[in-house]
């Protein structure tokens, strides 16, 4: 199975925030809690009134992670209390661009990346007898535990890695202004990103990085490298958009095995709805692989252009195909460049 040689020491994704007192826990349009969470899923929680003698990231040392970092542990609370893996805890500033000398004036929060454990019980409605939906997480800092927040535990939230998530090596965490969605760690077999420089063949197998598909078979181990490349437990679905960067959309569900057969279910493409393989990544924590198979682009799709050589606020092809990838309660998606017919 392919290894991530462009993306060692990956970990990754996801918000939340303990709020206090005058304390700006988010925004939108949503309330930002309970936080929907996949067993095994890798979150990075944004917590208030802890870590404030923090200066500088404290990040886990050896292949197993630990269960506190800096004075700081999480647990998470579903008919028993669990210790919950931490990768990293990270202190950060709410300003954009604090300026030298001036970053007390900016509020700060402490960034905590850690793994749900695979204990987490998630909804099962088709289940005989539904687990209970209710499960907490809360912070302690040298014994003193701060409030629980709720959590939405379910099967999957498939999340597809990007150059802007926390964690990856010289990424800020802070989402593109351009508007369009932040590259996606797709690579070729080489490990190499698949970008407008350096597209994507039609039927070429490429591999996208994930976090939060869930349970595998066999069962993984929270904390712990992954050491087989253990397939998800649910099978995940397949949708290709060829227009110019698209963004994701849920994949239509399999034919029933009763239905008519269907031969080519992508006239364009000649692929079937589904990845070779989905599963756990190797040598990692909760990192997820999904491997497919680059579709044919139709006649007419415009090439990917290098946003270098853009002008900045122009609009851009960064991407001609979005391939997306939906299971049970979720779905996310790449949008990837893919070599147009000369």
């Amino acid at each position: 199975m392919r290894r991530p040689h462009i993306v060692a020491g990956l970990i990754l994704w996801c918000t939340s925030a303990f709020a206090q007192t005058n304390t700006v826990a988010g925004a939108g349009y949503l309330y930002p809690a309970p936080i929907p969470a996949a067993p095994g899923q890798i979150l990075t929680l944004f917590v208030s009134g802890v870590g404030r003698s923090l200066t500088q990231p404290v990040r886990a040392q050896g292949a197993a992670l630990p269960k506190s970092l800096a004075g700081i542990s999480v647990t998470l609370r579903q008919v028993s209390d669990i210790p919950v893996p931490l990768f990293e805890v990270r202190p950060i500033f709410t300003c954009l661009n604090p300026l030298p000398g001036n970053q007390g004036s900016c509020g700060s929060v402490t960034a905590i990346t850690v793994q749900i454990p695979y204990e987490l019980r998630p909804l099962c409605p088709v289940c005989a007898s539904p687990l209970p939906l209710n499960a907490q997480l809360f912070v302690t800092e040298n014994g003193n535990a701060g409030g629980l927040i709720d959590l939405t535990p379910l099967a999957d939230q498939i999340h597809i890695v990007t150059t802007c998530d926390t964690i990856v090596p010289g990424s800020t965490g802070r989402a593109s202004i351009t508007g369009l969605p932040c590259p996606p760690m797709v690579t070729h077999g080489d490990g190499a990103l698949v970008s407008a420089a350096n597209p994507a063949k039609p039927g070429e197998e490429l591999v996208a990085y994930a976090v939060g598909l869930g349970a595998t078979d066999p069962p993984a181990a929270t904390g712990q490298p992954a050491t087989t490349a253990a397939r998800t437990a649910s099978s995940l679905r397949m949708g290709f958009n060829f227009l110019p960067n698209a963004l994701p959309a849920k994949p239509t569900p399999l034919p029933s095995p009763r239905a008519a057969p269907v031969t080519d279910p992508f006239p364009i493409s000649g692929l079937t709805p589904v990845p070779i393989f989905s599963g756990l990544t190797p040598g990692y924590v909760g990192l997820y692989q999904i491997n497919f198979l680059a579709p044919a682009v139709p006649a007419g799709t415009p090439a990917c252009q290098d946003p270098n050589r853009v002008a900045p606020g122009a609009d851009f092809v960064q991407s001609n195909v979005t391939v997306s990838f939906g299971s049970v309660f979720s779905f996310d998606g790449a949008g990837i460049c893919v070599a147009v017919p000369n």
